[in-house]
């Protein structure tokens, strides 16, 4: 071990040019997919993810994922990426200095299992760490192996990477370790998207988008409407780890600073209808924002044997369009109002608008309003719009100058908006 380090230490001194990942042939929009953290929400009831020790993904779990992307009918609406977290691999490298799945639960190995993927029309991804551990069970992290581990997960066609942030990592910055990783990724030739998970330390935003198509913007998004930061020396960004907080924190951050293509603010899985803890309500919010900063669409909770509500809220054609659309930015508070109504606004790619009106509040409705001068900067006294509700999916008719709605509690309006000039 103390020789790889010193060999991987040569190579970060010499190397100290970052790696421009982001266009390396995929990545181009968000990713939309499923991840394996919380997977039991209403199958073992309740669940408490792998939070709580729990590993439950296995081979024939991330077979019967994929099955049912295609058979519900996800795969064909965007849904890509199967993608397993901290609980696929041994807790030992193989003879050979390589990581190896855990064989009880992967016994035809991880080769097999991508080709499986693959063969449904969808791509597969595996996670590693940063440092010499994972965050989970000791397994082994990446740190002094980055090549090896590259070349390794390029052997088994694996297209989706994420690095999380624990383990030893000597005492060299994020961007450096994160850096070489990436440059080991592109190396092989074969591309794969890099998840850079290093839960908004250091200032990620500014520099994740050089070497990841995706970057963590702060800590772990738990499946709760508010969780609060509890410790005020935490050196993790954030306001805390429920839904609400995340998106304060997104609101400071401003999106559309950071967001480019190829390079996407990921604010962690989406909880959506994680039982009990994340109703309806909650979750279409969640799923609202999520689209409108064009963050990744990577669904943590079961995708087998959708509920209608679910559905609902997943397969809405005209909200993934608005986390898909070209203009390859995101959308920004534009007015939060001291009632807790929010005005949020995003431009598309052929000029419409999407705006999200949003009520903070927990427990009063609160009416929110759009106006086409102050907020949109589309002047002139008899302006008219058209306004389109993309959840009901309905058009709501002509407005001049502005737009209101009255919103309940924690939910949101979501409109998209056509200029038809002055009449």
């Amino acid at each position: 071990m103390k020789i790889a380090v010193i060999v991987f230490t040569t190579i970060v001194m010499l190397n100290a040019r970052r790696a421009m990942a982001y266009d390396n042939g995929i990545g181009r929009k968000p990713p939309i997919g499923w991840n394996s953290w919380c997977t039991g929400d209403g199958i073992l009831k309740p669940s408490l993810c792998n939070l709580a020790g729990r590993d439950p993904c296995s081979e024939s779990e991330v077979k019967s994922i994929a099955d049912a992307m295609v058979e519900q009918g996800l795969r064909d609406i965007g849904y890509e990426y199967v993608v397993l977290d901290d609980c696929w691999s041994d807790t030992e490298r193989d003879a050979n200095g390589e990581l190896q799945p855990e064989s009880k639960k992967f016994p035809s190995g991880m080769k097999h299992l991508s080709d499986y993927v693959h063969q449904k029309g969808l791509k597969f991804g595996l996670y590693t760490s940063v440092g010499d551990e994972t965050c989970k069970g000791k397994r082994p992290g990446s740190f002094g192996h980055y090549e090896t581990d590259a070349n390794t997960l390029a052997k088994w066609g694996i297209d989706f990477v994420k690095m999380d942030h624990c383990g030893n990592k000597g005492n060299f910055s994020d961007q450096d370790l994160y850096g070489e990783m990436s440059k080991a990724l592109n190396k092989t030739g074969r591309p794969i998207l890099f998840s850079l998970c290093n839960w908004g330390e250091q200032n990620v935003w500014e520099w994740g988008g050089d070497i990841a198509q995706m970057f963590r913007i702060q800590r772990d998004h738990l499946p709760f409407w508010s969780w609060t930061k509890g410790d005020a020396d935490d050196d993790e960004a954030g306001y805390g780890q429920g839904t609400k907080e995340i998106i304060e924190w997104m609101a400071a951050l401003e999106p559309s600073k950071w967001t480019r293509e190829y390079g996407y603010l990921d604010p962690d899985f989406l909880m959506t209808l994680y039982w009990p803890t994340m109703d309806y309500t909650k979750s279409r919010t969640e799923f609202s924002f999520w689209a409108i900063w064009s963050s990744p669409l990577l669904v943590s909770t079961d995708l087998r044997d959708l509920s209608k509500e679910k559905r609902e809220i997943l397969m809405n054609p005209e909200v993934i369009a608005v986390n898909q659309d070209e203009s390859f930015t995101a959308g920004d508070r534009i007015r939060n109002n001291t009632d807790g109504g929010q005005l949020w606004t995003r431009t598309m790619s052929g000029g419409d608008v999407v705006a999200l009106l949003y009520n903070a509040h927990d427990s009063n409705e609160v009416t929110v309003r759009c106006e086409w001068d102050a907020d949109l900067g589309w002047t002139g006294e008899n302006r008219t719009a058209s306004v389109r509700d993309l959840w009901n999916r309905k058009d709501l008719g002509n407005f001049t100058g502005a737009f209101s709605a009255t919103v309940k509690p924690r939910d949101v309006t979501m409109v998209r908006i056509r200029d038809a000039g002055n009449v």
